[in-house]
């Protein structure tokens, strides 16, 4: 098997049988692969210039500087290098403050295998696609009412601040201002911004959407997303009135 494409892999897990075996199936992928067993050694690993990690694998549960703890301060650092979580919990808190901490997406223990690789392969690949498709120059802010996204730094901004996008809130964003007023499906949201298939049940999408709205509502912004319930998510530049008005149809 070959997927892997010689991407490496950092694999941050404090259970060496766990640790080995996710190894061991990555390698036979294709993958390279790191391992480490502390949130302080992967935040190291994570920032040296010469082990050009790809994708990191994020054990939640780690001695010392936890999982979320040290994906919010690689996220910080290094913006846009996916982080995939691995959990023993889905409850619903434990996955929103995942994905407040940075991570792209989340997989639960005892995990498949098969969708793991899968899932790591969408991220690499989307990955390697932007970065081919992004010219050698600066490429050009993304603009929606007093709001600017800068593509090479994931940096949402107004004229009252800034914030940091992670890569899913980034190419979330880019793609509902890319038509401003357009209602995306939520079909179409998820197989452009993550590459999967679209599963009903899934919240991710949710998630992500509530993140961007709190952004919007720290940096003051006149745009909004708006919700069309069962169908999907459109993003609102009023030209009248003011933006609380404009966003008195969120949910």
């Amino acid at each position: 098997m070959t997927e892997g494409g010689g991407a490496t892999v950092l694999v941050v897990e404090d259970d060496p049988t766990i640790s080995d075996l996710l190894s061991y199936n990555l390698e036979r992928a294709g993958y390279s692969v790191l391992q480490e067993g502390t949130g302080r050694g992967a935040l190291e690993r994570s920032m040296d210039p010469h082990l050009a990690v790809d994708l990191i694998l994020m054990d939640l549960m780690l001695p010392g500087l936890d999982g979320m703890a040290a994906s919010r301060e690689i996220r910080r650092r290094r913006p846009q290098l996916p982080i995939i979580m691995l959990t023993a919990r889905a409850e619903r808190e434990t996955l929103l403050e995942g994905f407040a901490a940075g991570a792209d997406d989340y997989i639960t223990k005892p995990f498949d295998v098969d969708e793991l690789l899968a899932r790591i392969g969408a991220r690499i690949k989307n990955r390697r696609d932007r970065k081919e498709s992004s010219p050698a120059t600066p490429s050009d802010a993304v603009e929606a009412g007093t709001v600017r996204l800068d593509p090479n730094t994931h940096k949402l901004r107004t004229a009252l601040g800034e914030v940091t996008l992670s890569p899913k809130e980034h190419d979330l964003f880019a793609l509902l201002a890319s038509f401003p007023g357009h209602l995306f499906p939520r079909k179409e949201i998820v197989e452009s911004v993550w590459h999967q298939t679209y599963l009903p049940g899934s919240r991710s999408l949710d998630v992500h959407i509530r993140r961007l709205r709190k952004y919007l509502d720290r940096l003051r912004a006149d745009i909004s997303i708006e919700t069309t319930r069962g169908v999907g998510y459109r993003l609102v530049i009023p030209t009248t009135g003011t933006a609380e008005d404009a966003g008195k149809e969120n949910s």
